[in-house]
């Protein structure tokens, strides 16, 4: 098991041998962006390309799974899946496919699966399944930066960017941005547009007020209450201010996927269990469960379940893995799944 930081600067090595398979887990979407990206661009530069891409959830056909990672070895092209699995638990099924998949290690791989997920508790890390991908491939650890390191962690992202920024910048920028390393990395990337390099790119704590909004992270958070709430109107406003302010659709989606994924676990379980255990099974606070009740009254699992495949499709967009004719169309795309979510 490594840290994704390590993770990072092994991938773009020229000794670095392709595994089968590859679980990224952790708190920090940031990081899991980061290492997502970096081994696809290692892997299409090898020679790989994409295949399908895969959701996990509670009522996951796993054998459509298995058949995709042997279908593949008919063909001569080699070939990567993306499976997401946010909670980290495959069932018994799961389990025993991921073992299975591991047995088949191969010094040259032509099948690679990239497995994410989100935070996994220590029995999870000590499971079998877990176990058999250390053996066979890597396992990618994404860490959250501590309160206290933020701002150094701020001033080495920023140095990679061709900025310089002071200490009372880099504390500035980390209280504003909350510890959300995505908001952090996209409001240095825009001063980094806005600061190139080659001219006076010191960026001091009066140039972080100027260009820093504080309500960023607010609103962001404000819209996944909205959604839940049903108010459709105050949901659309918020993602047209979010878009104004300069917010990446990146981050956007990954609120809506995140919503998206707990309410068809939620609404999955309360088929199965009374809602309160189902809440605390999804470890959902009390203060927060109204508005998760609004929602699930609203709609089915069937509804949730096409809103997170149509934010994959926008996901796939925003990668450009599929044709776009430029960044209003993603938006418009995050709109529409927003109106949906929302009534």
């Amino acid at each position: 098991m490594i840290l994704a930081s390590a993770f990072l600067n092994q991938v773009q090595a020229p000794q670095f041998a392709i595994k089968p398979i590859y679980l990224f887990y952790g708190e920090e979407p940031l990081y899991l962006r980061d290492c997502g990206d970096a081994i696809r661009q290692r892997l299409k530069n090898e020679g790989f390309i994409k295949g399908e891409s895969f959701e996990v959830d509670a009522g996951f056909d796993w054998q459509a799974l298995q058949m995709e990672t042997q279908a593949g070895s008919l063909f001569a092209d080699r070939q990567y899946l993306l499976v997401n699995m946010p909670k980290g638990s495959p069932g018994k099924e799961g389990g025993a496919f991921l073992q299975q998949f591991c047995q088949w290690q191969q010094e040259n791989p032509e099948m690679v699966v990239l497995l994410f997920c989100e935070k996994l508790d220590s029995r999870q890390l000590k499971s079998k399944w877990v176990q058999a991908i250390e053996a066979a491939g890597m396992v990618v650890q994404t860490k959250t930066v501590p309160v206290e390191a933020l701002p150094k962690w701020i001033m080495q992202r920023a140095s990679f960017l061709g900025l310089q920024l002071d200490q009372e910048a880099a504390s500035l920028l980390a209280e504003r941005t909350e510890g959300n390393l995505l908001a952090a990395d996209q409001e240095l990337i825009k001063l980094s547009l806005r600061y190139p390099s080659g001219e006076s790119n010191h960026v001091n704590g009066e140039v972080i007020l100027q260009n820093v909004v504080d309500q960023a992270h607010y609103q962001l958070f404000a819209l996944g209450t909205a959604i839940l709430k049903g108010q459709r109107q105050a949901s659309m406003q918020i993602l047209q201010r979010l878009q104004q302010e300069g917010i990446e659709a990146p981050v956007v989606l990954w609120l809506l996927s995140r919503e998206l994924r707990l309410l068809s676990e939620l609404q999955f379980l309360s088929k199965q269990v009374p809602l309160a255990q189902a809440f605390k099974q999804c470890q959902v606070w009390q203060v927060n469960q109204s508005q998760y009740r609004q929602a699930l009254q609203r709609q089915d699992y069937t509804a949730w379940q096409s809103y997170l495949a149509q934010a994959l499709q926008i996901d796939l967009k925003i990668k450009g893995q599929q044709a776009v004719s430029g960044e209003q169309e993603i938006w418009s795309a995050l709109n529409d799944l927003v109106i949906k979510m929302a009534s």
